[in-house]
């Protein structure tokens, strides 16, 4: 604890008044090279993807067919999926399954 007292003792920062973020006295971060250049490299990166995607490899008609051309069909995507939603989906229980634990009790006279 005193370590720490001690550490945040020396460690040189100017006093501010108010808040850190806002007004005539506050703190701005230094930028360095460093950060400026991920940002370029972000934004190179950025500025490709949006190229690539506004020209598209397949123009609509061909994508429209593609799906026929490759010899897949719909039929067999929505049978998956199907299959997919009944194993996910708990089964079907009916009312009388529901509450059949309390006719425990009842017996015949």
């Amino acid at each position: 604890m005193y370590l720490t007292r001690v550490l945040q003792y020396f460690k040189k920062r100017p006093k501010w008044r108010g808040s850190m973020r806002a007004g005539k006295h506050r703190f701005l971060p230094v930028i360095n090279p460093n950060q400026k250049a991920k940002a370029v490299r972000s934004f190179i990166i950025e500025e490709s993807n949006l190229r690539i995607l506004q020209n598209p490899y397949l123009t609509k008609e061909e994508e429209f067919g593609a799906m026929r051309e490759m010899g897949k069909h719909q039929a067999k995507f929505e049978k998956l999926k199907e299959n997919k939603r009944k194993s996910t989906w708990p089964a079907d229980v009916s009312i009388k399954e529901y509450l059949e634990h309390m006719n425990v009790t009842k017996s015949w006279e």
